[in-house]
């Protein structure tokens, strides 16, 4: 197949999937898996998860229509973030989505149609910073960006407007952690902040939406049931299981490992400093946030028996110096043609890395020994197309 493209591996999506549900159904089976839709929106994947019983954890109001697009009723839906619409947040509290409110827009716009809710309303905890470790967390000192702070007392009054609505005093609390190490311990002082907030404000929470950020899929991380369990045994004695539903948001520990990068060698140099390699893939299609200071990769060449060169530079087919993907130490020399894959990049690859001198590459899905393409690569005349039709009207 011609290169760059992407594969994902349906066997390792279907054991990433797997694990977290029988994660689930052992430790907590009131539960649900709502998959970070941002984390890789393909309409492909979209509809396969809605096949396995996944919902879908949108932040937006084009994530909300793509996932209703892709199959997913209203009711299979987990609406976060802090720039919902008024219309799409007003169609999901009607249609049954769980909604967490974020801000204080979204509490006014929730007042004015309380008649219109159907009771999934939850609240968007802002976890203080200062319960974790400075190597856990990025923003120790400025604190967390989502929901509603507990010290100001503005978490305690969001509370009480939906508390004493007309929903049966029914209400959700949602929890979620930008995490460094993704370790265990981040995840114990969530559910314990969980805890602290349920026990202060007497809370019997509708559900506890614990949100994503996990390790999936990773040999050496934590899995599935080691989280689970790490909040389970933290709030076990705090809230009645069976009747508080445990909602996870995995994205990465659902599709980043199931995915890899397919690209080949196009050109090699000597720049009298360096030995240069040029492929047709960018770092833009792996690491589109460029902070990835390793990958996991495999070089397939047809021939092993060749000389090691000191020092190799993988660049990416982009004219931006920077575009330099990774640095062979005493390796084999490569040559045009050879193929370097690029594996675990399931994860804000596709979608996040956007049309950048070239466009949007082919995905297929391996199913044992079959390939399906699923998404067809972007070509000039489909981004033309896309950008002149206005002007065409």
């Amino acid at each position: 197949m011609e290169t760059p493209f992407f594969l994902i591996n349906k066997k390792k999506l279907d054991d990433n999937i797997l694990n977290f549900k029988s994660a689930l159904i052992n430790i907590w089976p009131n539960s649900s898996i709502a998959y970070s839709v941002k984390t890789n929106s393909l309409p492909w994947l979209l509809k396969y998860l809605k096949k396995q019983n996944v919902m879908a954890e949108v932040v937006s109001d084009e994530e909300y229509e793509i996932a209703l697009l892709c199959g997913f009723k209203e009711e299979e839906i987990v609406f976060n973030g802090p720039i919902k619409g008024e219309a799409a947040f007003l169609d999901s509290i009607k249609k049954g989505s769980i909604v967490n409110i974020d801000s204080k827009h979204e509490v006014e716009i929730f007042k004015k149609n309380l008649k219109e809710s159907n009771g999934n309303i939850g609240v968007r905890v802002n976890i203080d910073t200062s319960i974790f470790e400075n190597k856990d967390i990025s923003y120790i000192e400025d604190g967390f960006r989502f929901g509603f702070a507990e010290k100001n007392d503005d978490l305690a009054n969001v509370i009480e407007i939906i508390r004493f609505s007309d929903m049966n005093n029914s209400i959700g609390l949602h929890f979620h952690c930008n995490s460094v190490t993704r370790s265990l311990s981040v995840y114990r002082k969530i559910a314990e902040y969980a805890k602290y907030v349920i026990e202060k404000y007497n809370i019997s929470p509708s559900f506890i939406d614990i949100g994503g950020g996990f390790f999936g899929g990773v040999e050496g991380q934590p899995t599935a049931t080691d989280y689970i369990t790490e909040i389970h045994e933290v709030l076990k004695d705090t809230v009645n299981v069976e009747t508080t539903m445990l909602i996870v948001e995995p994205g990465s520990a659902i599709i980043g490992s199931a995915v890899e990068f397919h690209t080949s060698v196009i050109d090699i140099k000597d720049t009298d400093k360096s030995i240069i390699v040029t492929t047709d893939g960018s770092r833009i299609n792996i690491d589109p946030l460029w902070s990835k200071q390793k990958y996991t990769y495999r070089i397939e060449m047809d021939n092993h028996n060749r000389c090691k060169l000191e020092k190799q530079i993988i660049c990416g087919y982009t004219c931006m110096d920077h575009d330099r993907i990774m640095t062979l130490l005493n390796e084999n020399i490569l040559s045009i043609g050879d193929r370097i894959i690029f594996e675990k990049v399931g994860a804000y690859s596709m979608t996040f890395g956007g049309p950048f001198i070239r466009y949007f590459p082919d995905v297929y899905v391996q199913n044992q020994n079959n390939l399906e393409l699923v998404r067809k690569r972007m070509e000039a005349r489909d981004y033309y197309d896309i950008h002149t039709k206005l002007e065409e009207c």
